[in-house]
């Protein structure tokens, strides 16, 4: 079997979006990509949890067992913790109408 050769991609040029994992790993399979001269380059700092800000509340929910693993199984197909996800349905949630 021989090797393919890589088509190179464009600097600049931006990625683009995949339908799936399948067509993303083809995509970086069978992609060339330099990484620009040394002059363009910047140098990063790691901040661990420079995005994150704390949260001033907490607040419990209980769970029955069939509860726990709907909730787990959507953080882990989102590849998210599961308090994400309960917090991105409160903030994502219509504001009630008072009655």
């Amino acid at each position: 079997m021989t090797a393919r050769a890589k088509k190179p991609w464009p600097a600049g040029k931006p990625i683009p979006s995949f339908a799936s994992p399948a067509e993303e790993d083809a995509f970086w399979l069978s992609h060339d990509f330099e990484d620009g001269p040394a002059a363009d380059w910047e140098e990063l700092t790691y901040e661990p949890q420079a995005t994150r800000r704390p949260r001033a509340h907490v607040y419990r929910v209980r769970l029955d067992d069939q509860e726990m693993a709907k909730l787990q199984a959507l953080a882990k197909a989102r590849g998210v913790p599961a308090s994400v996800v309960l917090r991105e349905l409160v903030r994502d949630a219509p504001t009630a109408a008072r009655r």
